[in-house]
């Protein structure tokens, strides 16, 4: 070992991967499942099995879509950038009262 070396670990900041999805991005799409099988279950006693089958993909689908299409492989808050800077207009400006480098 090199004497004069210390490890930081400093690029060590990744959440993990399971299936290739990266750690948060699964939470997400946990919810999104159990919240698909528990409207399928609500809807099963009252209607038939491929209509609350059908209701019970759709919130899957919707978190999926955007885990995979804003979430996954994308660097740090773009989801949020991107749906501020479509609601407001200035999600990639940084603020106007945003504080100077003192030694610029």
């Amino acid at each position: 070992m090199n004497r004069g070396m210390i490890q930081t670990h400093a690029g060590d900041d990744s959440d993990g991967k399971i299936w290739g999805i990266e750690g948060i991005n699964l939470l997400f799409l946990l919810a999104g499942l159990l919240i698909g099988i528990g409207l399928a279950l609500t809807l099963s006693g009252r209607h038939t099995p491929m209509f609350s089958i059908g209701a019970g993909a759709v919130p899957f689908g919707i978190v999926a879509t955007y885990v995979l299409t804003l979430r996954q492989g994308k660097p740090k808050s773009y989801d949020t950038d991107l749906l501020e800077s479509l609601a407001t207009g200035n999600g990639w400006i940084p603020p106007a009262h945003q504080p100077r480098n003192p030694l610029i």
